[in-house]
């Protein structure tokens, strides 16, 4: 019986260890700071998760429409918890108050495609 016993708390062992170390593996970016202005966009983007992300596009939509003004491809890696900003301009100018979409995307090392949005201001 004690044997028993041993046996089935090494097991429940090794299956909430393997489950754990599942769980913590994210890929997750997340859009911090987005700045429009004239025709510059300044986005910054960290890497909220736990594995590598390499950013793949960014694409500034005008509210309300699925045709991007910025279309930009990108190779920029990050780190779990680093951080970069994006600087470019647009060849369309942002309208002062005006809401614009931010989407960026990635990929992890095994493939996985992750994206963020949010929300920008002209100013």
């Amino acid at each position: 019986m004690i044997v028993f016993v041993i046996v089935a708390a090494i097991m429940l062992y090794n299956y909430f260890q393997s489950r754990t170390s599942v769980l913590t593996t994210q890929a997750q970016i997340s859009i911090v700071n987005p700045q429009l202005a004239g025709n510059v966009y300044s986005i910054t983007v960290e890497n909220i998760g736990t594995t590598p992300i390499t950013l793949t596009s960014i694409n500034i939509y005008p509210q309300d429409s699925q045709t991007p003004i910025v279309s930009q491809p990108l190779n920029t890696s990050l780190n779990p918890g680093q951080s970069t900003s994006i600087v470019g301009t647009s060849s369309t100018q942002f309208i002062t108050g005006n809401k614009y979409i931010v989407v960026i995307e990635g990929q992890t090392g095994n493939g996985q495609t992750v994206a963020a949005e949010s929300i920008a201001i002209s100013q």
